[in-house]
């Protein structure tokens, strides 16, 4: 009968003898990779040659290829394999450049210089929990985003085989002083705002008094009010289908990705009110029928929501509406359908949240099954407009 083979990571019993001035100390290790290999350490004594063969053990690892992790690869290096991966996701549009961007400069500027030149096994639950604790005293929304991207990479980690649970699931919450109410705009702050909009020339170029009144329509975010071509809008139906977002990659330019989780059209299909009906026909008839987005730049294309973003903060300064961002209409729409008694539920289905909590939470201050939120909204501009 053959003997049975080492378990994985495990050494067979252990030989000392004399050889010369030194005590030499052999064993065979099974090696992670299922491979077999003698292992021996030498010492002055018999205990000694023997103490440093345990040590040697207890550390041993299969050798390891550039794209595996073990518990000694340093956290530096897992970070590296993470981001790529996550990179590579990003490419296939299932991840947001700008998730991308932020996690790279979080783990460049805060979690490297805390943990990147431990290894896997040395990250531990009060390990991760100091670094989270330090970087918390410069930046409480560094700290969360911090969490995410440590626990990515020792998610990352574990699914290797160097580490068998992730230690930042057990590290202490991450919380912060209540946040005001979310601020939303009131019924003469919106009809100021617009106003501003019509009286400079700047923002009637860059389409700012529409956009304005899309955003309002629908509960969009700038990217994905922008990323609207007139494919997705039905002016029959007085439907638009939010499929897609603006978003801008470091090295690559303005990308049009898809907006919701699964990346189908049809799946967050938003009734309209009809003065954005009214809006949306107007525009029709001034925008040649070859040009696709219904907020196009000078030259028919995508408008960058950046640049956008810039001329708004110019308007508002000069109007004088501190801290109004675009944003601000989100929550304005959020905050008016509450008020008029819609459900949460189909109120986090407008807004595009997969879950009624972020709703409930940072906002009150699945694809819509009726118009309750158009008819609504309809009452936002008793003139019309």
């Amino acid at each position: 009968m053959a003997r049975p083979s080492l378990p994985l990571g495990t050494a067979g019993s252990i030989s000392v003898r004399q050889e010369g001035k030194v005590w030499v100390a052999r064993t065979k290790y099974r090696d992670l990779d299922g491979v077999v290999r003698k292992v021996k350490r030498t010492g002055k004594s018999q205990t000694a040659a023997e103490r440093a063969l345990k040590e040697a053990l207890r550390d041993r690892e299969a050798p390891a290829k550039e794209s595996e992790v073990t518990p000694s690869t340093k956290i530096s290096k897992v970070a590296e394999l993470w981001l790529a991966e996550f990179e590579e996701a990003m490419d296939e549009g299932h991840r947001s450049p700008g998730t991308f961007d932020t996690y790279k400069s979080v783990y460049r500027n805060h979690v490297q210089p805390a943990l990147g030149s431990l290894t896997v096994r040395e990250v531990t639950i009060p390990v991760a929990d100091r670094a989270l604790s330090t970087i918390k005293k410069k930046s409480t929304s560094r700290a969360r985003t911090a969490k995410i991207v440590i626990s990515g990479i020792m998610k990352y980690a574990a699914r290797h085989g160097a580490v068998t649970f992730n230690p930042v699931r057990e590290v202490a919450r991450i919380d912060s002083k209540p946040k005001r109410r979310p601020r939303a705009l009131t019924a003469q702050e919106r009809q100021q705002w617009l106003e501003a909009l019509e009286a400079s020339k700047k923002a009637r170029t860059w389409d700012l008094p529409d956009l304005t009144r899309m955003m309002l329509a629908t509960g969009c975010r700038i990217g994905e009010c922008l990323a609207i071509g007139w494919s997705e809008v039905d002016l029959e139906d007085e439907t638009v289908d939010i499929a897609w977002r603006l978003v801008r990659k470091t090295g690559t330019g303005l990308l049009r990705m898809p907006s919701t989780k699964t990346g189908e059209q049809g799946e967050r299909l938003i009734p309209l009110p009809a003065w954005a009906v009214v809006m949306l026909n107007e525009r029709r008839k001034r925008i040649g029928d070859d040009v696709e987005p219904i907020f196009p730049d000078s030259l028919g294309g995508w408008r960058d929501p950046s640049n956008v973003r810039r001329v708004w903060r110019e308007v508002r300064d000069g109007a004088e509406m501190t801290g109004l961002v675009s944003h601000t209409l989100r929550k304005t729409v959020a905050s008016f359908l509450d008020d008029a008694d819609v459900s949460t539920r189909k109120i986090s289905d407008q807004l595009g949240h997969s879950k009624v909590s972020m709703t409930q939470d940072r906002y009150l201050g699945r694809r819509l099954t009726d118009r309750q939120t158009a008819d609504v909204l309809d009452s936002m501009f008793g003139d019309g407009k």
